[in-house]
């Protein structure tokens, strides 16, 4: 099977009917003209023009599609164009609408761990706005209700449950430890299939518990630190529908565990994806309900992390004076020191990270001058190029960019070129794609020299 990307949920419902374009419109004309508006009028681009924005589908063809794919008609104008076709993948059921409950968990659990991490090729959010928040808050209050007890288990697989102890514990979250530092340096692509196979073993474990005690709170927190990994590797991949079920799924194991730091972090994470693909204003709403969760509850590393974070995400909305408010109480925090209770996943904060951050920020804030700045900056404070490679390869190109905005051509073509070398040795999207764009950007200047062989090198 291809593995090309689905950016459309139109496409990614062509795609399992096994239909092209005109495929598609002929099984679409016939549930059309059974509705009673006749026939409708064709084109060869019809269909790629609706799923590439080009055009809206009319609310007829709106109503043949419901019918063609089993989605409520009301569906249609509650939910809007393209939005409604969203309801038409019922695997995606379990994870945003069970119960904030145990039992709601074990169901979101199984759901996210169906299918390879190969078969769900959608390049498209599942959820935003009002569905996306509503997570969140949902996660939130869920986090204040008292532990319940683990379902009934039944009697064939308890005998053979491995006995969970913490010397057990210890050895899964190690693994865990050593796919974070894998991604640092390998990214998504190449790690997606040992993430969620990783993902299956916590998952085989925790639905054969029949307790529910500290050891099991661990193991459900395990697990969701494990659900946030597979969705940041689906994200790095381009796989956004996928990455968002198991960015929920973890918010959910989180919850039942009663842990508000993994819950927090998954959260910060989904900001990445929802400021990159979605609308930031959301984004921002996810940071601010993980920090409102655990401003008691969690160390300076972690609300450091949050601050860096809701800057970010307020950057991209052209929140200026909150952006750099974020970053200075960021560096704040930080500073305050280590803490016996730092997750092991918070590792990757550090003073040069933030710079970075505040670098990207700044660029976004169209200030390439400040951006340029932090960026230098972060060389000098405590910044590894070799832990992170893919990390470097982004900041590389942002910095590249900055230059670009100041018209010094030769000095940005000089760091895209190391950006571009350095990204052979990658297999991730996102560095990927800031590259495409890099290209896109100088292209007006190929009569420049350093422009032309940089455009001819990154062909």
């Amino acid at each position: 099977m291809s593995d090309q990307l689905l950016p459309h949920p139109l496409a990614a419902l062509r795609a399992e009917l096994g239909l092209t374009g005109e495929g598609y419109l002929d099984r679409l004309d016939d549930v059309h003209c059974a509705l009673g508006y006749g026939r409708m009028a064709k084109s060869r681009q019809k269909v790629s023009r609706w799923e590439n924005g080009v055009n809206s589908p009319e609310m007829p063809a709106r109503y043949a599609m419901a019918r063609l794919h089993g989605i409520p008609r009301e569906a249609v104008t509650e939910l809007g164009w393209p939005a409604f076709l969203l309801l038409a993948f019922p695997d995606d059921r379990p994870v945003l609408d069970s119960p904030w409950t145990l039992a709601g968990t074990v169901a979101a659990v199984a759901a996210a761990a169906r299918g390879g991490s190969m078969q769900d090729r959608r390049g498209f959010l599942i959820a935003s706005g009002a569905a996306l928040t509503g997570l969140a808050t949902s996660w939130s209050l869920a986090l204040t209700e008292p532990a319940e007890a683990v379902p009934d288990v039944p009697a064939s697989i308890t005998p053979t449950s491995p006995r969970l102890t913490r010397a057990l514990l210890d050895t899964l979250e190690q693994r865990l430890d050593d796919l974070r530092r894998l991604d640092d340096v390998l990214g998504g692509a190449r790690l997606r299939q040992t993430a969620v196979a990783e993902y299956d073993l916590l998952e085989g474990l925790a639905k054969q518990t029949g307790q529910h005690g500290p050891l099991e709170h661990r193991l459900l927190s395990l697990l969701a630190e494990s659900a946030r990994m597979c969705g940041w590797l689906q994200f790095d991949s381009g796989r956004h529908a996928r990455a968002q079920r198991f960015y929920v799924t973890s918010l959910r194991a989180s919850a039942s565990a009663g842990d508000h730091q993994v819950g927090a972090n998954t959260l910060a994470f989904m900001a990445i994806q929802v400021y990159s693909e979605g609308n930031p204003q959301d984004a921002v709403a996810l940071v601010r309900t993980a920090q409102d969760a655990t401003v008691r509850r969690s160390t300076p590393r972690v609300k450091s992390m949050l601050h860096a974070r809701a800057a970010r995400a307020l950057s991209k909305t052209g929140d200026r004076t909150g952006c750099w408010r974020e970053l200075d109480a960021a560096r704040t925090e930080y500073a305050r020191g280590p803490h016996d209770d730092d997750p092991s996943w918070s590792y990757w904060l550090n003073p040069g990270e933030i710079e970075m951050l505040a670098g990207s920020s700044a660029l976004d804030l169209d200030d390439p001058r400040r951006a340029l700045s932090h960026f230098e900056h972060a060389r000098h404070v405590q910044y590894s190029a070799d832990g992170y490679a893919r990390d470097h390869v982004l900041y590389l190109t942002r910095t590249a960019r900055a230059h670009l905005r100041l018209g010094d051509l030769d000095a940005a073509c000089a760091v895209a070129t190391e950006a571009f070398t350095q990204n052979v040795t990658l297999n991730s999207s996102r560095p990927s794609d800031a590259l495409d764009d890099l290209r896109d950007e100088l292209a007006p200047h190929r009569h420049v020299r350093a422009v032309r062989d940089f455009l001819q090198l990154s062909a």
